[in-house]
């Protein structure tokens, strides 16, 4: 039986403490998708923006990000720390697991960080996300690893890289090999073919 555990958006603080940078370094997994100015990249599952803001910063003058999330009160977070941040090249908007609000092939890369754990159907997914990815086009699966560990999501939800893997190439994406990610988590990299 699939399992899935939703972050409670109550608790977005501690996506933006300063410890998890330390944890989950935005600027290591942001270097493994290659980014370009110029590029449409899009951070599904984005919560506050630990990755948006650096990730929109990397892309200036002329690429965009496009932050995804399912739960307004992410975006409503994100929308404050843009602001403050001056940044004008996010495009905040509400998402459905089932449906991107994206056009086929718009989008040169895709990080969906810490989201694997959180999806109800995921081959529904992971099919919307090869949608929206323009072929060539790469992205980046960052998520926790199945073991014990200080912070983190409930052990039973957790999702092993093998299975990111199969998800991914069942969509018809290809997936490369998972690494390491800081204490606790993983990557896989992933190309549309």
């Amino acid at each position: 039986m699939h399992r899935f555990w939703k972050f409670d958006p109550a608790n977005a603080a501690r996506l933006l403490a300063d410890e998890r940078s330390g944890i989950h370094p935005p600027d290591e997994a942001l270097a493994l998708l290659d980014l370009d100015r110029g590029q449409l990249v899009a951070d599904i599952g984005c919560g506050p923006g630990f990755f948006t803001v650096p990730m929109a910063r990397r892309l200036l003058p002329t690429g965009r990000v496009a932050a995804l999330d399912i739960a307004m009160e992410m975006l409503q977070r994100l929308r404050r720390r843009i602001a403050a941040a001056g940044l004008s090249n996010v495009l905040p908007a509400q998402s459905e697991e089932s449906r991107l609000p994206l056009p086929g092939g718009a989008c040169d890369r895709v990080l969906l960080a810490f989201l694997a754990h959180e999806l109800e159907a995921p081959d529904v997914f992971f099919a919307e996300v090869a949608r929206v990815l323009r072929p060539g086009g790469r992205g980046l699966v960052v998520d926790w690893a199945p073991r014990e560990s200080p912070i983190g999501p409930p052990l039973h939800v957790r999702v092993p890289a093998t299975s990111v893997q199969e998800r991914l190439a069942h969509s018809g994406l290809r997936p490369g090999e998972p690494a390491a990610f800081g204490p606790y988590s993983y990557t896989v990299p992933f190309v549309r073919p």
